[in-house]
């Protein structure tokens, strides 16, 4: 089980063993919340500047939201391990008969829609923070810009890898409607996303 209270080297171990989780959508989280940490720390070293006064309102701002953010994709490593494990689990059961088969396939659908929730939250999240970066541009201590890009990347990370663990999830559900519906939300997600990302980072590689 992982949990917040593990040093980032215990968490690299068990990612790095044979076990099946954590694995890359707990990876995804993980790096989304670096994405929203550099986020806070361009926002910290702006705030109490006197050559960045009138930007400290909104630093301020972008530091309560990217505190938010950062605690809930800590929280979607943990949960997206859990329904995977769910999934696991579920594939296990007995499949002696008829009766077994349709309640194993009955809790392997189920499983697999809640294995989707995750890494499409992490998806939603990763697009709030990039929002962050693009109204940080211009107003952040410039000293600062290199990690405005590496926080943006970080983040194109997370949603990308998001997206890969929504999709091989998506692949084995047998509801047309549901697989439909969440293929439309990722894609709107991962276009946002992406075009933020990239839009700062361009930015970023302006100012260098």
């Amino acid at each position: 089980m992982i949990n917040s209270s593990i040093s980032i080297k215990e968490f690299l171990d068990v990612l790095a063993s044979k076990e099946p989780t954590p694995g890359g959508g707990a990876a995804s989280a993980l790096v989304g919340a670096i994405g929203t940490a550099l986020m806070s720390m361009v926002a910290n070293l702006t705030v109490g500047k006197q050559k960045y006064k009138e930007s400290e309102p909104l630093m301020k701002e972008l530091l309560e939201e990217a505190a938010r953010l950062q605690k809930d994709l800590i929280k979607l490593m943990e949960e997206d391990t859990e329904a995977f494990n769910k999934v696991t689990a579920a594939f296990k059961m007995p499949k002696n008969n008829e009766e077994e088969k349709a309640k194993r396939k009955e809790k392997v659908q189920e499983a697999l829609k809640g294995a989707v929730e995750a890494p499409y939250e992490i998806m939603e999240k990763a697009v709030k923070a990039l929002h962050l970066y693009e109204k940080s541009l211009g107003h952040t201590n410039t000293s600062t810009i290199s990690d405005t890009g590496v926080g943006a990347l970080c983040l194109k990370t997370a949603l990308c890898g998001a997206w890969l663990n929504v999709k091989i999830n998506l692949g084995n559900i047998d509801d047309d409607d549901f697989v439909q519906k969440y293929n439309e939300k990722v894609q709107q997600l991962l276009n946002e996303g992406v075009t933020l990302a990239d839009a700062v980072y361009e930015a970023v590689l302006e100012s260098l």
